[in-house]
């Protein structure tokens, strides 16, 4: 063995560790363009609001006026659905995983049902009662308001709503790890109402492949030494040759 090919052996052993936890797949998940670059918002035909970027100065939902808690996490902007009566909003972004394995999530969230009621009836406001906010993880070609158990790969919030009797809720962060197949993927934010006004804000959302297990680095450590260690075997037999 070359001490070149010794190199690139050290070199591929850390290359495969940066793969492992490459950096967050989701693009603005902070909102901080000001607007939803990398994402898809959806609003349901005949909806009477809408999904939008806002600012944290305005401190009230920028349709209705309800009061909205400040996010001491938060930048300038974040999402938020609001209405001035029923309807049916989505916020998807797609990611691709190259190869299977853990992948880490990460989001921050409020949900303000100021009707005080939770009815899951999918994500349809046509179909009532239905008071509902959701995020879950769907397959890359699912439907922005997809209620096909088929199309939902992983549930991560409700269906629901945070605390009905302490309006407005203060941001709350959501982690999962969850294992996923090589492939294409969307997480999603979905909002439904027809019982009342309902205000779903997001922000800092993430999603990265989880770093190794500490015996995946044992493995690719005892792999570096062994190469160090054949090197020297090589250049010892050299010597004595």
């Amino acid at each position: 063995m070359t001490f070149a090919k010794y190199l690139a052996g050290v070199s591929l052993a850390f290359a495969v560790a940066g793969v492992a936890h490459a950096g967050n797949l989701i693009v603005n998940g902070g909102f901080e363009t000001g607007d939803y670059t990398g994402w898809t918002a959806s609003v349901q035909p005949g909806s009477s609001g809408n999904v939008q970027v806002t600012t944290y100065a305005a401190g009230v939902s920028p349709i209705s006026g309800f009061p909205v808690q400040p996010n001491p996490a938060g930048g300038t902007f974040y999402s938020i659905t609001d209405q001035s009566g029923p309807g049916s909003y989505s916020l998807t972004q797609s990611f691709t995983l190259a190869s299977a394995g853990k992948v880490d999530i990460s989001f921050q969230m409020f949900a303000n049902d100021q009707a005080g009621v939770i009815v899951d009836a999918g994500h349809d406001y046509t179909v009532s009662p239905n008071e509902n906010a959701e995020v879950d993880i769907l397959t890359g070609a699912a439907a922005a308001f997809t209620d096909n158990p088929a199309d939902v790969v992983s549930t991560l919030y409700g269906p629901g709503a945070d605390n009905l009797n302490t309006n407005p809720n203060p941001w709350t962060t959501y982690n999962s790890t969850l294992d996923l197949a090589a492939g294409t993927y969307q997480i999603r934010f979905v909002e439904t109402d027809n019982q009342g006004f309902f205000q779903q804000g997001v922000d800092n959302v993430s999603v990265t492949a989880a770093a190794p297990e500490p015996a995946t680095w044992a493995m690719m450590v005892l792999g570096v030494a062994g190469l160090g260690a054949a090197l020297r075997r090589q250049r010892q037999v050299a010597l004595t040759a």
